[in-house]
């Protein structure tokens, strides 16, 4: 199966954010994404089901692993 990645671009704007925003979630493990050359590119799967468990909202309650308390992911996650 072959991933279908996006460009970050792209992803803000579906999630009515900002580049800056969309990084974050890479780093917090909420979206999939990789760098080349400078660009990055989000993994379209991982942005949707971002946007599903979120309703589109914002994504500050979500952890990583999928709760949605609010805490550092992997301090209390199950």
């Amino acid at each position: 199966m072959c991933e279908q990645m996006i460009s970050i671009k792209e992803v803000a704007e579906r999630m009515q954010t900002t580049e800056l925003n969309v990084l974050m979630h890479i780093k917090r493990g909420l979206l999939k994404g990789q760098e080349d050359d400078g660009h990055w590119m989000i993994d379209s799967v991982s942005l949707d089901k971002l946007l599903t468990k979120t309703g589109g909202s914002k994504a500050e309650d979500v952890c990583a692993s999928g709760c949605s308390k609010k805490h550092a992911c992997g301090s209390g996650c199950s």
